[in-house]
């Protein structure tokens, strides 16, 4: 999946498509929002921790019961829950 988004196998590499593994440092701020029931939810959280781990300032949130794509669904309460979540970040200092 991830050779599809980034087009080619040596792009993989590219800390602009992937920028995990890479030097975080000047990472900005982060708000990171995953389904509880997420096959990729593993690598959402693997990314928080290294960003932690560079001192990134970031903000995490697993949303119980949902799954991938919540976004995509604007009738379900994650939905709402998620811009909530993201207009109270955005509108932090």
């Amino acid at each position: 999946m991830n050779r599809n988004y980034a087009g080619s196998q040596a792009k993989l590499a590219n800390r602009l498509a992937f920028p995990g593994g890479h030097d975080l440092q000047k990472f900005p701020r982060t708000l990171s929002i995953n389904a509880e029931r997420d096959n990729m939810r593993a690598s959402g959280d693997a990314f928080v921790s290294e960003l932690s781990s560079y001192g990134v300032d970031v903000q995490r949130h697993v949303l119980q019961g949902t799954r991938h794509a919540f976004l995509n669904r604007p009738d379900n309460d994650a939905f709402s829950k998620a811009v909530a979540l993201i207009a109270e970040w955005t509108l932090r200092k």
